[in-house]
């Protein structure tokens, strides 16, 4: 099964402890450039401890790099450059899932997915628990855990409510 990223849930899963689960439900996910200089050096030059443990899974080659051929998405959207690589990707490859968290992009991503005839779903940070959960990578403590150590932090941008939702389809 092929799985695209976008920063946004590497950072989140990364800040919480919750890049075990996302490995159980997929041994490797595919990063294009964009989002690995994000991680990786920028992250690393502002000395974010996330930067370190997603450095460690590109060694393992849990996290790969992988470049996009094509420079253009059939529907242009505003977009950061990762946003718009991973879509890419996700269409070149016809990736099973992206995982992305923003909302503009998420839009994007469905809107690109179909103008390509591509059917690749879309998970976020709160959407990976919520799997990990389903298939026993995480128990339902864990899981309410994992989502309450995101409405505590206040640099991942991810909605209360949407936590608060996730919260009670766990319970």
């Amino acid at each position: 099964m092929t799985v695209v990223s976008d920063a946004g849930p590497l950072i989140a899963l990364a800040k919480i402890g919750g890049l075990d689960p996302l490995f159980r439900l997929f041994p490797k996910v595919i990063t294009p450039p964009a989002v690995y200089q994000e991680l990786i050096p920028e992250g690393l030059r502002l000395g974010a401890p996330d930067a370190a443990l997603l450095a460690a899974r590109y060694r393992s080659r849990e996290l790969v790099v992988v470049s996009p051929a094509s420079a253009s998405l059939p529907r242009p959207a505003l977009l950061g450059r990762g946003e718009e690589q991973s879509i890419l990707l996700a269409i070149e490859r016809q990736a099973a899932l992206i995982l992305v968290d923003d909302l503009g992009a998420r839009r994007a991503a469905h809107s690109n997915l179909e103008a390509a005839g591509v059917r690749t779903g879309l998970k976020g940070t709160l959407g990976i628990i919520l799997a990990a959960c389903q298939v026993g990578h995480l128990s339902k403590e864990e899981a309410v855990g994992l989502v309450g150590a995101i409405r505590q932090r206040q640099d991942i941008w991810i909605s209360t409510q949407l936590c608060n939702r996730t919260v009670d389809l766990l319970q």
